[in-house]
């Protein structure tokens, strides 16, 4: 099995960071394995995310939104544009919803009153029946 990830490419890594540092061989495997999970893990859950959009090609948006989603991950230089697109949806949906939310309203203002409504007019009913005794 080739490796993403060498053992030689992690310890150059460690090295920019924190010179002089060495890592005991059990930590270089455990990183590596580490590492190849989450891009395997990555990949498949990307590929899943282009599968879903009925494409069959992997593009940096299934990626992004893979990343950001689980991991509350952002890819530099591409970071909101799959936030902007939800927004995008969320909108169409506050649309239809507040057109949904006046049509049920004026279907009440022609059938029974609300509850709010009828307390509120019978107090008002109460107090113009004691205006007319008087």
């Amino acid at each position: 099995m080739s490796r993403i990830f060498e053992p030689t490419r992690l310890k150059d890594l460690v090295d920019r960071y924190h010179p002089g540092e060495k890592l005991e061989p059990a930590v270089v495997q455990l990183l590596l394995e580490i590492a190849e999970e989450f891009i395997d893990d990555v990949a498949r859950r990307s590929c899943e995310l282009a599968k879903h959009r009925k494409s069959k090609k992997l593009e940096v948006q299934d990626v992004q939104l893979h990343l950001e989603k689980t991991w509350n991950m952002k890819i530099p230089g591409f970071c909101g544009s799959s936030v902007r697109r939800r927004h995008h949806l969320l909108d169409s949906t506050r649309k239809r919803l507040n057109v949904l939310r006046g049509s049920k309203d004026s279907r009440r203002k022609r059938g029974r009153p609300r509850q709010e409504e009828k307390t509120s007019s019978s107090v008002q009913d109460t107090s113009s029946k004691q205006q007319r005794k008087s």
